[in-house]
């Protein structure tokens, strides 16, 4: 079996997405299967995996882009794996899909954006979303709950039998619980802990580090890791200083997986705190929960299938700071608790193991070339 997949970036670039892609395709190469991932090409030079190949862009513009080639590559597979939204390239491919072989997209979350972007998203989504996804074999979803409350709900209570629930998968092996390591990340002992995780760029502004960043300012003594990076950076740092907080925040920029692992061992609380439907997942939330750390979520559709309110965490109303805020410290001070949430945090992340993840792909693959 010959599966490519198609996404708007890869790793090196910051992106859920694109993570998300490169491990299914590893994975499904683990099983046997040949499976290439297909993205466009980066200026930043880097040692990548043999299966990942970089196609040249006719135009791209942040995520969206028309690839040079795309059609030579889709014609090479037996099943062709769409991650979508994938503006520019995604919307050809659909609409060839009679001329190419059988086509599965994973509809990671809606598009979301301000001003213009915004209007565009919403018009391509009014005149072409319909009449493109239906042309998939298969719409793969991390859960019916983000599906019934997202832009595509129209098309679900329409077409059922075309979607599949399959949440993603973590590597349970790598992320487990261990002992924290606050030198390593000049936080001091005895003060409230809390990370986030994710990309500080423009495309990924519903994070919500803002409203965590208003959160932290009203606790005391309290210290926040950001992991990642991206051109908001600079006005998150202003924020902080703004909120004079500073010297509590720690900029970690982009980390290895080893780091990664340390810091979430060595939170108290891991912070979600995204702001709209473009959020529609979190596995970073789940990776921080197998590490055995507790989180405090937005209450969005998807991301409530991910943190068990009361039990692994808490869920809170969208952009709501106080309780945001509350929520971290009563986790992050009350040992019990947290070692409570912490037990039933584990245990709920090993149900989302990766290999589970890939054995759903498999059969889905399966049973569209029947």
């Amino acid at each position: 079996m010959r599966v490519v997949h198609f996404v708007c970036e890869a790793p090196p670039e910051i992106g859920g997405m694109g993570k998300a892609a490169l491990r299914e395709v590893s994975g499904l190469r683990a099983r046997g299967i040949e499976a290439k991932l297909i993205a466009p090409e980066i200026q930043e030079t880097t040692q990548e995996a043999s299966f990942v190949k970089r196609l040249p862009f006719i135009w791209r513009i942040g995520n969206a882009s028309t690839l040079n080639g795309w059609k030579e590559e889709a014609k090479k597979a037996d099943v062709i794996h769409l991650h979508y939204p994938y503006y520019g390239t995604g919307e050809f491919m659909l609409l060839s899909s009679e001329t190419l072989p059988p086509i599965v997209v994973t509809y990671h979350m809606d598009a979301r954006a301000s001003g213009y972007r915004e209007i565009l998203f919403r018009l391509e989504r009014f005149f072409f979303q319909f009449a493109m996804l239906k042309r998939a074999k298969k719409i793969l979803v991390s859960s019916f709950d983000y599906a019934k409350h997202s832009t595509v709900s129209k098309i679900f209570q329409r077409l059922p039998d075309r979607f599949v629930e399959l949440p993603f998968g973590i590597d349970t092996h790598a992320f487990s619980p261990g002992p924290a390591t606050r030198a390593r990340f000049s936080v001091p002992n005895g003060v409230p802990c809390v990370l986030f995780v994710g990309g500080l760029d423009r495309a990924h502004a519903f994070k919500g580090i803002d409203i965590l960043l208003h959160a932290v300012s009203m606790i005391p003594d309290a210290h926040v890791l950001l992991a990642g990076d991206g051109d908001l950076r600079p006005t998150y740092e202003e924020q902080a200083r703004m909120l004079g907080i500073a010297s509590r925040v720690h900029f970690l920029g982009k980390i290895d997986d080893v780091t990664l692992t340390d810091a979430y061992r060595t939170a108290d609380v891991f912070a979600f705190p995204s702001t709209s439907s473009a959020e529609a997942f979190g596995l970073v939330a789940l990776e921080a929960q197998a590490c055995g750390t507790p989180v405090v979520a937005s209450d969005l559709p998807g991301v409530r299938t991910v943190v068990k309110d009361g039990l692994t965490g808490f869920l809170v109303p969208v952009g709501d700071v106080e309780r945001f805020a509350d929520r971290i410290q009563q986790i992050a001070t009350d040992t019990n608790l947290r070692a409570r949430m912490s037990a039933e945090a584990v245990k709920h992340a090993s149900g989302y193991s990766h290999d589970a993840h890939i054995d759903g792909l498999v059969r889905v693959y399966q049973d569209i070339l029947r």
